[in-house]
């Protein structure tokens, strides 16, 4: 316990201030319930610091993978390079995290997410932006945190060469914004 304590003070540390006692301190009662023999109440309180951690912390992008194929969260067939035949469709895998959560108005929490692209030359020349070219929209009862985004992309009319995308993932349900990038090279 002490070492999840330790992570957790350590996220708490670079949080805003505001959320930081609030992280800390929920964290800690969850401790004092777990020492107690009240696992299910520590698991509760617990959560309660996620929460507040999750809804402080920025959108971020993570675990980025050019895939074969991907089905679920975790559950993907990374692709074995980066490069692809004029025409091909590249396929991503990514998990957002620090998204928020609106409401479809049936007592769903509701998770939408949209991604714009930005091809960019080996030259450092902007080619093109594309906005929306991927969505993930989720209604659930609960405030998951498990998600994956497949995101299909065809990028036709490219001569070969060597591409840099630039992507900036939005947050249909706050304004918090998150840039990732990946590399692409396509074939002669």
């Amino acid at each position: 316990m002490k070492s999840i304590m330790a992570v957790l003070m350590a996220l708490a540390i670079s949080t805003p201030c505001a959320f930081a006692g609030e992280i800390s301190d929920r964290a800690t009662e969850a401790e004092k319930l777990l020492q107690s023999g009240d696992g299910a109440g520590a698991l509760d309180k617990f959560r309660s610091a996620e929460e507040a951690f999750w809804q402080a912390m920025p959108l971020a992008v993570q675990n980025v993978k050019q895939v074969d194929s991907a089905s679920g969260f975790g559950i993907y067939s990374e692709r074995a390079n980066h490069i692809y035949k004029p025409g091909e469709k590249i396929v991503l895998y990514m998990e957002p995290v620090g998204y928020g959560y609106g409401s479809d108005g049936l007592g769903n929490s509701m998770i939408a997410l949209s991604v714009d692209i930005t091809v960019v030359s080996a030259a450092g020349e902007t080619l093109g932006t594309s906005e929306k070219v991927g969505r993930v929209q989720v209604a659930s009862r609960s405030h998951n945190r498990e998600l994956f985004f497949k995101l299909d992309l065809s990028l036709d009319g490219l001569p070969p060469g060597k591409y840099r995308c630039d992507f900036l993932m939005h947050d249909e349900n706050s304004n918090k914004t998150a840039p990732f990038t990946t590399d692409i090279e396509i074939a002669s």
